[in-house]
């Protein structure tokens, strides 16, 4: 649902580079801004997180996408679905591979910063993203749609974190209808 953007508000810093990062592929659209090596590059150097003089491989564009379908699973999880343990296994070797290093900086504050370069660190800074969200407890704020067709990455800011569905017209009443559909056949059959 990519015309979301101006319905719901972005998840917050960092998040919503997490966020963007799921989003980079419309499901029911069929879009990708990821779909080529060179959409890839354009989409890590709109957000600084490679240098200009920085190369796309296709090995690093598939890097890129197992990394966004597993957190776009993970986000899935924090919607109420079972948490895969192939997209923890997943997660857990993308981030081996993000060599991730504590750095200080002069003020005496800390961040992560990964110890690889080009695609592997634009990639590594989005699961650096991702620890920075659980540690404050936004992580489980950010949800894919629950309606199997979309799985758009949402930011549900409700008060009670009931949010379900990316968009309630759209998807809500589409799964709903959906449900309905499939009670009154198993009821008449």
């Amino acid at each position: 649902m990519a015309d979301l953007t101006t319905q719901r508000p972005p998840a917050p810093r960092p998040l919503d580079l997490v966020e963007a990062f799921i989003n980079s592929a419309d499901l029911e659209t069929g879009s990708d801004e990821l779909a080529t090596p060179s959409g890839l590059r354009g989409w890590l150097l709109h957000r600084h997180l490679i240098k200009r003089a920085e190369l796309v491989s296709e090995q690093d564009r598939s890097a890129a996408i197992r990394l966004r379908e597993a957190l776009r699973r993970a986000a899935l999880a924090n919607n109420g679905a079972a948490v895969e343990r192939r997209t923890m296994r997943e997660l857990n070797q993308l981030a081996r591979d993000a060599k991730m290093i504590i750095a200080f900086e002069e003020d005496g504050t800390a961040r992560l910063d990964p110890s690889v370069r080009g695609v592997e660190a634009g990639l590594a800074r989005i699961l650096a993203a991702v620890l920075v969200a659980k540690l404050t407890g936004q992580w489980t704020r950010l949800k894919s749609c629950a309606n199997e067709t979309c799985h758009w990455a949402f930011y549900d800011a409700s008060k009670n974190r009931s949010g379900r569905w990316c968009d309630m017209t759209a998807c809500g009443n589409a799964a709903k209808g959906r449900a309905y559909r499939a009670r009154r056949r198993s009821s008449v059959g």
